[in-house]
């Protein structure tokens, strides 16, 4: 009975170790791009965001594309004029990228904009991440002080959804 009881107790070790080691995240880990190429099979079992400037970006964007990256520089315009939603603008040095949220919504997360209006009034580097695309930067993250906002919550699905139908 005692080794049946042990057995029984073993496979749901088990199972629970094989389920939650299958769902952990991966390692972030931040590199340059040419240290990144260099030894890309030192990252494979890794979520890799490339750390870069304006100015290395203009200079070799197609290197850059498509590929999760990272960089800081004022905010210089908040808003949605003349594009299809939301995005800031990144400024520095005559360079300019436009990183933008994907996803259409009429009213982006407040604590998002309230960050946006912050860097902006103040003129402090801003950090964006996300993934390069031919149009500029979907976001992923914005950073400004201390501050770190999940760009791709929905926060008005939450707010006003019926309690329990997330």
């Amino acid at each position: 009975m005692k080794l049946v009881r042990y057995i029984k107790s073993s496979i749901y070790a088990l199972i629970l170790l094989v389920a939650t080691t299958g769902c952990m995240q991966k390692e972030l880990v931040r590199v340059d791009l040419d240290t990144y190429l260099k030894n890309t099979q030192q990252y494979k079992d890794q979520r890799v965001v490339i750390t870069a400037t304006l100015k290395d970006i203009a200079k070799d964007y197609d290197r850059y594309r498509g590929r999760e990256i990272e960089l800081s520089a004022p905010l210089t315009y908040y808003g949605s004029g003349g594009f299809w939603t939301w995005y800031v603008l990144l400024e520095k040095d005559g360079k300019k990228l436009r990183c933008y949220e994907n996803k259409y919504r009429i009213y982006p997360d407040p604590s998002a904009v309230d960050l946006a209006l912050s860097a902006r009034s103040q003129g402090g580097n801003v950090t964006a991440q996300g993934e390069l695309l031919n149009d500029g930067l979907e976001l992923n993250r914005l950073k400004y002080n201390g501050y770190d906002v999940d760009t791709n919550l929905d926060f008005y699905k939450y707010r006003y959804a019926p309690l329990g139908r997330y």
